[in-house]
């Protein structure tokens, strides 16, 4: 069965993973409430796009208080802005069922265009997406510069 997806949206069951480093450990976070439009076949890789959308109210890093400040005006400031959202401007194929993706992330009405890789796979009729990539949250004005919070933040989206 070849790979296609043609304009579905969707809620995905995987939550955004991300992790940062803060003060020498490793901070494990997710982002559960995000959705998906998809239009992808890797023979038209000109006409295929990726779109996502997530609500950062929806972050939850295992300690509440934590979770609560990032929601504020320092970091995701969720008032103003609501949503963080990716789309892609364009694919290219890396080898088989693996592609670099150029998208456009905004975080903070800030936008940066970023390379993610991802792989496509498929088991029976279902097929899933994984990609992950580094940004630095000073670039989005996720914070401030600090010695013991990592501007590295790592994420990994999978549908």
């Amino acid at each position: 069965m070849p790979f296609l997806l043609s304009a579905q949206s969707f809620k995905p069951e995987n939550p955004i993973q991300f992790k940062i480093k803060n003060a020498g450990i490793t901070v494990d976070g997710l982002i559960s409430d995000w959705e998906v439009m998809v239009d992808f076949d890797p023979k038209k890789l000109t006409q295929s796009s990726i779109r996502g959308k997530a609500n950062p109210e929806s972050i939850q890093t295992g300690i509440k208080l934590r979770d609560k400040h990032l929601h504020g005006r320092e970091y995701f400031h969720i008032e103003k802005f609501p949503f963080i959202s990716l789309e892609s401007k364009s694919f290219r194929s890396k080898g088989k069922n693996a592609f670099i993706g150029i998208f456009e992330l905004q975080i903070r009405g800030v936008k940066r265009e970023l390379e993610i890789p991802f792989t496509l796979s498929q088991t029976g009729k279902q097929q899933m997406f994984k990609g992950e990539f580094t940004i630095d949250r000073l670039d989005y004005g996720l914070g401030e510069k600090s010695l013991v919070l990592s501007d590295e933040v790592r994420v990994v989206v999978e549908f």
